[in-house]
């Protein structure tokens, strides 16, 4: 039998015309804001019901992995003071504003609902002339702490969380009027709890409004072998608030 040689030809322009057809089918989605294929940020911004379905097949139901948000907050706060200086079991109020970072690795348990891990960290500032002046409040940095919580995607756009976290609190100067008429000040560290909840509104596939309301609690103790010293007090600082910002969920 003689040998075909037309075959091997054949083959390669099979070949060339399959590589082809795919070129122009993905030239043709590229172009299409509602299939994007080289990037999901090529989907539409406004959140429309045929952009909502494309997100849905990013999303799959629920947000995994990284979350990223910065916000700012405000919160009203009341201070029990049980031994700071001179002054023994009294309360004062203040009001605070705030700044903090938040990441969160979002993990799936079933369909729509999953739980989150974490980490944050943030300053804030109060207002000292709001406080008595036998007491004064002193700015704080919150150092990195854990957090972790509930969350359910009630679907693409959105989803709801709760949880929990602790941290440390540093205060740098809180300061007491003595019965000698002068100010002393002391640097302290407290232990903080946090309780939180809230709700991410997505207005893009991986931007979102962040927004929670927190309840916090920060213990400070005397340190040992503190006796005589300022530093021996045991205070209490209660802040209930809200924040406001913005999140990053990086698909």
């Amino acid at each position: 039998m003689e040998k075909n040689t037309l075959f091997p030809y054949a083959k390669k322009i099979a070949g060339m015309l399959f590589i082809f057809n795919i070129a122009i089918i993905s030239g043709a989605y590229a172009d299409n804001p509602v299939f994007p294929v080289d990037s999901p940020m090529k989907i539409l911004e406004k959140p429309d019901p045929q952009v909502l379905n494309v997100w849905d097949r990013y999303v799959r139901q629920f947000r995994r992995d990284h979350n990223l948000s910065f916000s700012l907050g405000y919160a009203k706060t009341i201070w029990d003071i049980k031994k700071f200086g001179d002054l023994g079991k009294k309360k004062y109020n203040s009001v605070q504003q705030y700044f903090v970072a938040d990441y969160t690795f979002h993990i799936l348990i079933s369909g729509k609902s999953g739980y989150f891990l974490g980490t944050d960290s943030g300053y804030i500032y109060t207002r000292p002339k709001a406080i008595d002046d036998e007491f004064r409040a002193s700015t704080s940095w919150l150092l990195p702490g854990v957090r972790s919580g509930l969350v359910y995607n009630y679907d693409s756009s959105g989803r709801i969380f709760v949880g929990g976290g602790a941290q440390l609190e540093r205060f740098n100067d809180l300061r007491t009027h003595r019965s000698t008429g002068a100010w002393d000040s002391v640097a302290m560290t407290g232990e903080s709890f946090q309780l939180f909840g809230g709700i991410d509104l997505f207005f893009s596939l991986n931007s979102a409004v962040h927004v929670a309301w927190s309840e916090t609690r920060t213990f400070i103790q005397s340190p040992k072998e503190s006796d005589g010293y300022l530093v021996n007090s045991t205070m209490t600082k209660r802040a209930s608030g809200g924040e406001l910002g913005v999140l990053y969920h990086f698909l």
